[in-house]
């Protein structure tokens, strides 16, 4: 009688197909049925084994071409998310004071730009500006990181007594960061309106070349203009009321400067928290608009008499400064009773002596 191994001679390379072949422990198990002869009661479940193990291999080759024919479409459906756009990233902010009265919107394309309105009317409109840090442009072809609001409402008594023994700061903040290292934060006051560029870059040192700061109004206002014959001046000037488009890009200004807005409203256009930084003056440009203007970082000096002391010599950058710093608050005060530009404290507030 033949052995149960020549009776069934697929059954030993059926043996070591299911070794090479991963399968299920049913698969794996097929040989234990080879041991058997054709009359035994087992034989049919050999063959239902074999059989199985057949159809369970024939899948795998299915599926394996299947999972080949599918790839392409896959990797297509891979370009297709991989290169669809992403949801835009926020390029428009509103900013209000916290008595609601003045209102401050802010644009980030393609470079940053606000107005500012009070009780709904603007008091400026599209103004712009930019930092020339070693010739790379700030606040041009900007791109927001995040931006992040906040609220501050604090009493301050200054050591040294002004107007007031406790002077109220209350403000809303927006604070947008853009890529590049820098961030642009706004700040809408009961009082007023402010905006400042803080860098953190990676150079331990800086040169600015320019800043821009443009206050564009939205007509032929009335400016009360203390105009300069140089920058080489005591600031002692008068406030001559002049129309904005009488003024000559050549007609430069020490600050304040105070707008008549019309309908009882003021502003009165200033900085605060220079330090390490020249002061900002103001030209006209024979429009609807004035422009801050700043003296070059000087070379050589002359002293005249005891305390005239001359620039003779100036570089064509405007300061040479830390790569991580705040910059001077840009600020307008806003009133409308001519009185209350008394008693505003924007720019104390705003000032190291303040709170930043």
């Amino acid at each position: 009688m033949p052995s149960n191994r020549s009776c069934f001679p697929y059954c030993e390379s059926l043996r070591h197909a299911s070794h090479k072949l991963a399968g299920p422990p049913w698969a794996r198990e097929v040989k234990r049925f080879t041991k058997f002869s054709p009359k035994s009661t087992l034989a049919p479940h050999a063959r239902r084994a074999s059989e199985s193990l057949h159809l369970y291999r024939r899948g795998i080759r299915l599926m394996s071409i299947r999972t080949q024919n599918s790839f392409p479409l896959l990797a297509l459906l891979a370009a297709i998310l991989a290169t669809a756009p992403s949801a835009p990233a926020q390029s428009s902010f509103d900013l209000r004071s916290p008595d609601n009265r003045i209102e401050i919107r802010i644009r980030t394309v393609p470079a940053v730009r606000y107005d500012v309105l009070l009780k709904g009317r603007a008091l400026l409109q599209d103004c712009t500006l930019s930092l020339d840090v070693d010739h790379k442009i700030l606040g041009v072809d900007s791109k927001v990181r995040s931006s992040k609001k906040r609220s501050y409402d604090q009493t301050v008594e200054p050591a040294v007594h002004q107007k007031f023994a406790r002077i109220h700061e209350n403000y809303n903040e927006v604070r947008l960061e853009m890529e590049g290292g820098y961030a642009v934060v706004f700040r809408s006051y009961n009082e007023g309106a402010a905006y400042r560029f803080e860098t953190s870059l990676p150079q331990q040192q800086v040169k600015i070349y320019r800043e821009e700061v443009r206050f564009n109004f939205p007509g032929d206002a009335t400016v009360f203009y203390p105009q300069e014959d140089s920058m080489f001046s005591h600031n002692e000037r008068r406030y001559v009321p002049q129309r904005l488009k009488e003024i000559d890009p050549a007609f430069i200004a020490t600050m304040p400067a105070v707008v008549d807005a019309g309908e009882g409203a003021k502003l009165a256009i200033g900085e605060s928290d220079v330090e390490d930084y020249p002061g900002m003056w103001l030209h006209g440009t024979n429009g609807p608009a004035l422009v801050g203007t700043f003296p070059h970082y000087p070379l050589k000096e002359k002293l005249e008499r005891d305390r005239d002391l001359r620039v003779v010599e100036a570089a064509d950058y405007i300061a040479v400064t830390s790569g991580t710093r705040t910059f001077p608050w840009r600020l307008t005060g806003i009133v409308e009773k001519d009185a209350d530009l008394l008693t505003n404290q924007l720019v104390w507030l705003k000032s190291r002596v303040g709170l930043v």
